[in-house]
């Protein structure tokens, strides 16, 4: 483990990630150098596994035995802006997170080829594209990261590949820009999470800091690339044009990749966004040696993650689409742009996150029809009665559904892309999604 994880380490947060690198710190530290803190009630099987170890912690809150600690690993949902990270940050002790003390040990022995995805969407996705892809060739390929596993729980194994999704709060917490990956790609950037970050640019800046600790090549928007030089300066990139035309572009009808066209119609799935991912795939694909032609192919067979704008069933000539990973403005605008406006009926809902909505509103006042679910999307709901586009209101999925099948009419769309966070009605999106999906295909 890295020399700066000296004297005695505080957890800060003990979900998951921590729990899986707690496992590995104490194989080679005594169990009294190890502290762990939480703001909430710590789970039955944490406890079980703190009590095996003997490692003490505290729980409902964050006192002053967590700062007599000489390093901070923080759970990346721990804002640098809150209480806590403030005061951790202010210390001047060392701090740092599971994926970069993972990362950092992963480094320092024989390892395969790391490669990490970040972007406002269309992370889970790509990452899980490029292990279809790179799984069908025979090679060991592990997948993590922000998405399912933490890498801390697979230190002790060896990959060809480890492709790992990252998210604007790990990369925040990290300690130090040095190499940790051989490539990356940056999908988008968009609004997002300007609760935890408080600023767009800080939000960007942690994005983009996947950039400077990238051996190789990291993929990106040629936008961003052009808008953020500075943030970039000095990193390898690949850009790509994002609905237009170029050496690596893709629009509505074509993919195109070094002078290689492929027809988006040949796929067996639609979405700008989609095909946004699928460019990405493509170009760190060939990075790694691979045919684009031979990759176009076995994304054929490609098995979508739920909850990322499936079609749940069409019923008297409606479609209901599931979209209900969209948690934030970006999301949705993406998946809008798959539609024709004048037939799609949206359900937004769910807890905002400082967004200024300003793309999404144009196009909402576009649509059929808005129904926004509970009451917790007020920032919104006042900028569109503002704007007088029109919104129904429904206290729970099955209202809105039943306000959604009154309007539609043969041709339409009714789509689930809530552009919030599940946490007002439901315990996650999953659950969010699912009820719609019960709900939908219940409909006679």
């Amino acid at each position: 483990m890295k020399k700066l994880l000296e004297g005695k380490i505080g957890l800060v947060g003990f979900g998951v990630s921590n729990e899986k690198l707690l496992e590995r710190l104490v194989k080679d530290r005594d169990s009294k150098s190890l502290f762990v803190s939480d703001t909430g009630k710590i789970k039955e099987e944490g406890r079980t596994l703190l009590k095996k170890f003997d490692i003490e912690y505290e729980e409902g809150g964050h006192t002053d035995r967590l700062f007599d600690c000489d390093v901070f690993i923080v759970s990346p949902g721990v804002s640098p802006f809150s209480e806590v990270g403030e005061r951790i940050i202010h210390s001047g002790k060392y701090y740092t997170t599971e994926l970069e003390v993972s990362l950092d040990e992963l480094w320092s022995k024989p390892r395969g080829t790391v490669i990490g995805v970040t972007g406002t969407n269309g992370k889970s996705t790509t990452v899980t594209m490029l292990r279809h892809i790179i799984s069908g060739k025979n090679r060991k390929v592990f997948q993590g990261g922000n998405l399912g596993y933490p890498l801390a729980g697979v230190a002790e194994e060896v990959y060809d590949y480890y492709v790992l999704e990252v998210s604007s709060f790990q990369l925040k917490w990290f300690a130090e820009e040095r190499v940790r990956f051989h490539l990356s790609a940056v999908i988008n950037l968009g609004e997002d999470h300007l609760d935890y970050h408080r600023s767009i640019d800080d939000y960007f800046k942690s994005k983009l800091r996947l950039a400077k600790m990238t051996e190789g090549i990291t993929v990106v928007p040629k936008a961003v690339a052009d808008c953020q030089k500075e943030l970039l300066k000095g990193s390898k990139l690949r850009p790509f044009v994002a609905l237009g035309e170029g050496f690596d572009s893709f629009d509505r009808e074509h993919l195109r990749v070094r002078g290689i066209e492929f027809r988006t119609s040949d796929l067996p799935f639609t979405g700008l966004h989609n095909y946004e991912n699928v460019l990405v795939v493509l170009l760190i694909s060939q990075l790694i040696g691979l045919s684009a032609e031979d990759v176009f192919q076995e994304l054929k067979s490609y098995t979508f993650l739920s909850h990322r704008l499936q079609l749940v069933r069409e019923l008297e000539g409606v479609k209901y689409y599931d979209d209900s990973k969209a948690t934030n403005a970006h999301a949705v605008s993406a998946a809008l742009r798959s539609f024709e406006p004048s037939k799609t009926i949206l359900i937004l809902g769910g807890r905002e996150k400082d967004e200024t909505y300003s793309e999404l509103i144009e196009q909402l006042g576009q649509l059929k029809h808005v129904v926004m679910l509970g009451s917790s999307m007020k920032i919104l709901s006042a900028k569109l009665q503002m704007r007088g586009i029109p919104v129904s209101g429904a206290a729970n999925m099955a209202d809105a559904v039943k306000i959604c099948r009154g309007l539609a009419t043969k041709g339409d769309n009714v789509v689930l892309s809530p552009a919030g966070s599940s946490y007002d009605l439901y315990i996650n999106y999953s659950e969010r999604g699912n009820h719609f999906r019960e709900i939908v295909m219940a409909l006679e």
